[in-house]
């Protein structure tokens, strides 16, 4: 028998579904408690877990995270930024590794794949900072190369 949706379960459905940041549990409260004031923590838990093993929403775990909320369900992959820390939903092309692992007998449930680098902004802020810092150590460095110069040479 299907479970009663109440007011809370589709509030917290809508927050994750519209939110393109994978919000934790505790941001999914503080989006739910703009609607429902009155909402608790553990509501939004059990919710959350409800609708994980419903299948509306993903639950992404992620290295030295709090376990996050996706309401992208379909098949796709994760970039987490080390800098901002930003998740970013990446499109799976194709998956020829699954149809190997078939083809040798085993029955693949699901598949979870996370790069970790540096974003396209963080590393743009990177490299503008690298270059001036590398300026700047050069113009320090040829101060202080003329100062110990002798003189006249």
């Amino acid at each position: 028998m299907p479970r009663r949706a109440t007011a809370q379960m589709a509030a917290v459905l809508d927050i994750v579904r519209a939110a393109h940041d994978h919000p934790t549990a505790d941001q999914v409260l503080q989006r739910v408690r703009k609607r429902l004031p009155s909402v608790s923590l553990g509501t939004v838990y059990r919710n959350l877990q409800k609708l994980v093993e419903q299948g509306d929403v993903r639950q992404v775990e992620l290295a030295n995270d709090a376990a996050r909320f996706d309401g992208m369900v379909a098949d796709h992959d994760h970039f987490v930024c080390d800098d901002c820390h930003r998740v970013t939903d990446l499109r799976r092309d194709a998956v020829p590794a699954r149809a190997s692992m078939r083809r040798n007998g085993f029955a693949v449930r699901s598949c979870v794949l996370t790069y970790y680098g540096t974003c396209p902004d963080c590393a743009g802020t990177t490299r503008r900072r690298h270059r001036q810092g590398s300026s700047r150590s050069r113009d320090l460095s040829d101060r202080f190369a003329a100062k110990r110069s002798p003189a006249g040479a």
